[in-house]
């Protein structure tokens, strides 16, 4: 988990320093239990500092916000899930030019595979992830930049893996990878939206989802 507000100082650092770090770091520790356990409307500052066995009014000399920690704990955990599909991509993609593997059903896959990582991720805490995403289109947050940023990975990795099947032929060349990749996004985005809307089961979201995001990527195949 991040440390909050600042970061590791390099070289050493004395005692009054180390209990900061330690601080900052029970602090984000302990919203990320509660955020595992509860919805956001339901954890109170109070709760986070008894979590992380500090004061409430010390609390707050790190964190502005109860909706501070909502980004910074959901921040930290979205860049390590990234991480990963990035990290399994990469094994993917060196498979690419084995026999057979570099078919569109090849690179769609690996399309439908970031996003599925993606909903298990929402899926551990489908209220406060919604929330999470919300935030990050608020242009007062101060996580907003992060949040577009992250977006913006899955977008690039998309729009690389569509160019790499262009590249093989097995994706047709006229269309724009980058603005199918923003497509995919935004289906994923307002699935997530109206999950709650339309009074939908969390549960069900890679079951809307998926077929939308094949309806986009399966009429690029040339090469099946």
């Amino acid at each position: 988990m991040t440390l909050l507000r600042g970061s590791v100082p390099d070289g050493p650092v004395g005692q009054r320093e180390l209990a900061k770090l330690d601080r900052k770091q029970r602090i984000a520790d302990a919203a990320a239990r509660l955020l595992l356990e509860f919805s956001f409307d339901e954890i109170t500052t109070k709760a986070v500092a008894a979590a992380a066995n500090i004061g409430e009014a010390t609390l707050f000399r790190y964190i502005n916000s109860k909706e501070e920690l909502l980004t910074i704990v959901y921040g930290d955990q979205l860049d390590s899930v990234l991480n990963r599909i990035e990290q399994d991509d990469a094994v993917a993609a060196a498979h690419r030019h084995v026999e057979g593997a570099s078919s569109a059903a090849f690179y769609v896959s690996r399309v439908l595979h970031s996003y599925q990582v993606r909903c298990d991720f929402y899926l551990l805490n489908p209220v406060n992830a919604a929330l999470y995403l919300r935030e990050g289109f608020n242009p007062g947050s101060s996580e907003s930049a992060r949040h577009l940023a992250q977006g913006d990975r899955t977008i690039r990795l998309t729009t690389h893996i569509l160019r790499e099947g262009q590249s093989d032929g097995a994706i047709i060349e006229s269309v724009d990878p980058g603005i199918v990749a923003q497509n995919c996004h935004g289906t994923y985005i307002h699935e997530i939206d109206r999950t709650p809307v339309r009074n939908f089961d969390p549960a069900s979201i890679w079951e809307r989802l998926e077929p939308r995001l094949r309806a986009q990527l399966v009429p690029l195949a040339i090469r099946t």
